[in-house]
């Protein structure tokens, strides 16, 4: 029945397993018996941490970090803000230093974070950069993922929520897992609608435009970075990221499978001012013209390319030489009206047989107007008068809009009748 002060108590389990666990405890044990002044005590335990981190002596702040987690601690009452002033002092130590005491005190943690929220996100923040300094983006995201942002005790604003999200997701991209970053650049998106900061905004388009990319949805994403190119955010983004932007665009239009959404991008991008700067220039030019690419001219822009758009396809050819081919077919309809197979795999540099496959599918995807005749062996394009088709799309959005126009006139007129 007789309460047991920390001066004579026994060092529990944890603590008696060394002579360098006992000589903490013993230590510690002396400071809390010094004085009966709580201000004082941890003034003491301060002073103690920052000459152990001033020492670099890991295992004695490891051995800190064990008696103040250790089971039915006599020092459970100083346990808080002890380490918090241990991850304070942290940033002190060198990168190895901070990796070896972190995932220690980490692990101490574990399934006691509750009670460690504040400390548990120090601690993390400083080796997820320790990660990202020796490269390793993935473990570095990892860390940083398994802050519990939503459901802490700890209320975190969206601003937070989301920078967290939006830098966790560009970890993962660093390492080419689109997967991973997809589903923190989601749980971005659920908060990022309460945020202002445009830099932050910004940083969660280009990463969802990046994880378009390493999707190899092209398409799509060459159309967030033309359209994210374009805007000036007020003065806040720098022209050399705007151009990078264009860069990313103009590559991500060129794999991208031939076609009319493809070829309105093209038109976007050839009319932006600073187009002729940007590397490549040329092969978007002859596919925006639907002039015909040879092989030969596209090997500088493959070298420029990302390991994940270099990827083969189920059929094994590569994204660059499927965008190529398909590219080269459209140009050959708008020259021919028809021609034999075999002469379009001469013009494509493939066999005959490839080149109707790929005929075939464009056709079937409509993507390209035209019919095969296999019997004859001919390909016949179907070009219309291209005038006459911009012409008959103007007269159909104008009488939309005098449709539109006209429909709002009667809501108006059945409203006043009432």
């Amino acid at each position: 029945r007789f309460k047991r002060s920390a001066a004579n108590a026994q060092p529990p389990p944890a603590a008696a397993g060394g002579g360098g666990n006992m000589a903490m405890f013993q230590t510690l044990s002396g400071i809390v018996s010094s004085t009966t002044d709580a201000s004082q005590r941890m003034d003491k335990f301060s002073e103690l941490v920052k000459k152990l981190v001033g020492d670099h002596s890991i295992p004695q702040l490891k051995e800190l970090v064990d008696c103040m987690l250790a089971e039915e601690s006599t020092f459970a009452l100083f346990a808080r803000p002890v380490l918090q002033q241990v991850a304070e002092q942290m940033d002190k130590l060198k990168n190895g230093e901070i990796r070896e005491l972190a995932l220690h005190t980490l692990d101490k943690l574990r399934g006691r974070v509750v009670s460690f929220e504040e400390e548990d996100f120090v601690i993390r923040e400083l080796l997820s950069e320790v990660y990202q300094a020796e490269g390793g983006w993935s473990d570095a995201a990892k860390c940083l993922a398994a802050i519990n942002l939503e459901t802490g005790t700890r209320c975190r604003t969206p601003l937070q929520k989301a920078e967290k999200y939006v830098k966790i997701a560009e970890l993962y991209l660093e390492d080419d897992d689109a997967v991973s970053a997809d589903t923190f650049c989601t749980r971005a998106a659920m908060v990022m609608h309460e945020v202002q900061d445009v830099p932050l905004q910004l940083r969660f388009r280009v990463c969802h435009a990046r994880i378009l990319d390493s999707k190899r949805k092209f398409l799509d994403a060459a159309s967030k970075y033309c359209d994210l190119s374009q805007e000036t955010f007020g003065g806040q983004i720098c022209e050399g990221d705007l151009l990078q932007l264009l860069k990313c665009a103009v590559t991500c239009a060129i794999l991208a499978p031939a076609g009319p959404q493809r070829s309105r991008i093209l038109a976007l991008l050839c009319k932006d001012e600073r187009i002729r700067s940007v590397d490549h220039f040329e092969i978007l030019q002859k596919m925006f013209l639907e002039r015909l690419i040879h092989g030969s001219e596209v090997q500088k822009f493959e070298e420029s390319l990302l390991p994940h758009q270099k990827a083969s396809l189920a059929d094994g050819q590569t994204v660059l030489e499927r965008a190529v081919l398909q590219h080269n077919v459209l140009a050959a309809s708008r020259v021919y009206k028809n021609m034999r197979l075999p002469d379009l795999g001469l013009l494509l540099e493939v066999p005959a047989e490839r080149a109707e496959k790929i005929a075939a599918k464009m056709i079937a995807e409509q993507r390209l107007d035209g019919f095969i005749d296999q019997n004859s062996g001919i390909i016949h394009f179907s070009v219309g008068d291209e005038n006459l088709q911009q012409w008959d799309r103007h007269i159909r959005n104008v009488c939309n809009q005098v449709n539109s126009v006209l429909a709002k006139v009667k809501d108006q007129s059945a409203m006043r009748d009432a």
